[in-house]
């Protein structure tokens, strides 16, 4: 009898232990998969192929990243989707987990989604057409055609502060940006420094000169559902990383580029 009160004492242990197990598992979409929103390209922070809603193979900071966290995590699969950005801070039901999509963390934005903590800093940049003279200051800015894609802070930045003499041109994507920049339409895309400079390095000749930077002090942070129960175990990975060192190596690795250098435009 005792020998049998033992059995029953072991075994409901394990079940005590199996059940503690599936609780700590994190609440993901799927069990035991990440399904993280991207929308490339961006040069250094994801590139991937699309192939209907799915990134295949992409590669980048933000996919380095997002395989660290997953190990914090103790996740080994992860599927990648395409998330335009343009939908990506509307009210409502997510298709993912989280997104990595180069997100600045506003207030307003934060209304509709929640974000994790910063895992990025950035100000905006100024990339000029070939030929366009370069602008000085704000006020030299302001009488060029500029651009920038639609929700974006560059965009917001550029109807609410800087009040350029024409209406700027409003691209629905990054690559439809870069390219009205590089076939002369827009003078001046207004975007964040690390994604024009990356872009700029990769194709150096089919832009003009990266006139300068305009001081934003801006974070980056991963876009969740609103209310999602993932977000402190992802808040826990990105701090860990950060402390790390991790994410400072990770920047370094993909970017390796000198913004301290650029003007600043005021």
């Amino acid at each position: 009898m005792k020998r049998l009160f033992v059995l029953l004492a072991v075994a409901a242990l394990a079940t005590a232990a199996a059940a503690s197990a599936r609780q700590a598992a994190p609440p993901t979409k799927q069990p035991g998969q990440l399904t993280i929103g991207l929308n490339p390209p961006a040069v250094g922070f994801q590139v991937g192929t699309l192939r209907g809603s799915n990134v295949i193979n992409p590669v980048g900071f933000e996919i380095d990243l997002s395989k660290q966290i997953a190990n914090r995590l103790g996740i080994t699969k992860i599927r990648w989707i395409n998330v335009p950005f343009s939908g990506l801070f509307a009210p409502g039901t997510k298709p993912f987990d989280f997104a990595f999509e180069e997100a600045t963390i506003t207030a307003q934005r934060a209304k509709s989604v929640d974000f994790s903590v910063p895992y990025f800093d950035a100000n905006q940049g100024v990339l000029l057409s070939k030929g366009t003279p370069v602008p000085k200051s704000l006020a030299d800015l302001r009488k060029l055609q500029t651009c920038a894609q639609t929700v974006t802070t560059g965009l917001d930045y550029i109807q609410k502060r800087l009040h350029p003499v024409k209406q700027p041109l409003i691209l629905q994507t990054t690559a439809a940006a870069f390219t009205a920049v590089q076939f002369g339409r827009c003078q001046a895309l207004v975007l964040d420094v690390p994604i024009i400079a990356s872009q700029k390095k990769t194709s150096p000749k089919s832009y003009g000169p990266i006139a300068g930077q305009i001081v934003t002090n801006e974070k980056y942070g991963a876009v969740f559902p609103k209310g999602s129960a993932l977000r402190p175990d992802v808040n826990k990975a990105i701090t860990y990383l950060t402390k790390n060192g991790t994410i400072a190596a990770l920047q370094k690795k993909w970017f390796n580029i000198n913004t301290a250098a650029l003007p600043v435009l005021r």
